[in-house]
């Protein structure tokens, strides 16, 4: 950091380089709004010069590379090792040949036709109903995705207000950038978390709805969807701040002022330091967030399934079953694996896509693989029933979505 060259020109007082000015004091840098804010001096962002330097200097793009390769290699081998189970477990023809059609399909089903690869007779629903029932679930998805673009919009209003008001003041200034940006990132991060779980229940309604003929198909349903809602609920923010913010906002004495404010700016250190803050908080704070509910829960639906029997005789014990006190653990929905999965997708997306502005992601994504592994352990032996195992080719959707 000391020894970078733009952070000793943002940092220099003495407007010594590159031509010296006797009548200033230092570089003197347009106002970051209109009205009422005021000139500031460049060395005023001395911090965030220097702080860019330790995402941004020579080694990030070796270490980019570098994260690339690793990248293209996980998923070669991901694939060689589901196919050599695949192969081991015979499953390898099990979605074409032998998976038989949902009971939920088959009562609604009235109508029966023979299955060209078995030879039986099974329910069969018209497309025009089946394409009907898909084309207003795709109006449902684009409605959420725009509220998720709201919410991103209503961040950045936020953080556009906040730098207006500190600016005003010259002693908190400097931190105006810092503030508005770390501020925003948690208040994304809340609607992120709000908004997914919002998702989670609409597509679970969708895809009841739209009844599909097989699990498997039901299963890449349910996982497409809510891939596509948390790509554009995870990633947009940050997409937004590391490919088009301060693109489009003007130049002195012609700025962009859509609802009646300046659009926002990168700082004279680019925008690399607040991407940094942005993916610090939402990949972290997601992985703190989802280790917490995924154990409260559980344990919550335990306590509230064994509430009626806290009152019970010890004595009664001794004659009770190991299956009548597992009835007490709470159970594991259909939609139990789902959740992990598309984790560890957002996760990979977090440690390749935007790696080079936070190279400390694949230490913190470790570091949570290594916690949840434990967490998920404890929770599958302590406090859910143990649960129904089912034949399946592959992890469905997650590994197209993965390699795509």
């Amino acid at each position: 950091m000391q020894n970078s060259i733009p952070g000793k020109e943002v940092c220099n007082e003495s407007d010594s380089y590159p031509d010296p000015d006797p009548f200033s004091d230092g570089f003197l840098m347009c106002p970051p709004c209109d009205g009422s804010c005021d000139f500031y001096n460049l060395s005023e962002t001395c911090y965030y010069a220097k702080a860019s330097f330790l995402f941004d200097n020579g080694a990030t793009v070796a270490f980019a590379f570098i994260m690339c390769l690793w990248a293209v290699f996980f998923l070669e081998f991901w694939k060689r090792k589901e196919i050599s189970l695949a192969f081991r477990w015979d499953v390898l023809g099990f979605e074409d040949m032998e998976q038989q059609p949902r009971a939920a399909f088959e009562a609604v089903a009235k109508e029966k036709r023979e299955n060209p690869v078995t030879g039986r007779l099974e329910g069969y629903i018209p497309p025009g109903t089946y394409y009907a029932k898909l084309t207003q679930g795709v109006v449902i998805i684009l409605f959420m995705v725009c509220l998720v673009l709201a919410a991103v919009l209503a961040v950045i209003i936020y953080r556009v207000a906040m730098i207006a008001t500190f600016s005003k003041q010259a002693t908190i200034r400097p931190y105006s950038s810092l503030f508005s940006s770390l501020t925003g990132a948690v208040l994304q991060l809340i609607a992120i978390a709000v908004l997914d779980k919002v998702y989670q229940y609409i597509a679970k309604f969708l895809t009841n709805w739209e009844n599909h003929r097989t699990q498997t198909e039901f299963e890449d349903s349910f996982t497409f969807k809510m891939f596509l809602f948390q790509f554009v609920n995870y990633y947009s923010s940050v997409i937004y701040i590391g490919f088009f913010k301060g693109k489009f906002n003007g130049y002195p004495g012609n700025y962009n002022t859509p609802f009646g404010f300046r659009m926002e700016e990168c700082g004279t250190g680019g925008c690399m330091i607040e991407l940094t803050q942005q993916l610090a908080i939402i990949m972290v704070g997601k992985q703190v967030l989802n280790n917490c509910l995924e154990l409260f829960f559980p344990f919550f639906k335990a306590w509230w399934r064994r509430r009626d029997t806290k009152d019970r005789n010890p004595e009664d014990d001794l004659g009770v079953s190991r299956w009548e006190e597992d009835y007490d653990l709470a159970d594991l929905n259909q939609y139990g694996l789902f959740a992990e999965y598309l984790e560890m997708i957002i996760q990979y997306g977090f440690i390749t896509i935007f790696v080079a502005a936070f190279p400390l992601a694949p230490l913190f994504a470790l570091a949570n693989n290594v916690l949840e592994i434990r967490l998920d352990a404890y929770k599958f032996v302590t406090v859910l029933r143990r649960p129904i195992s089912h034949r399946a080719q592959d992890i469905g959707k997650s590994t197209a979505v993965e390699i795509h």
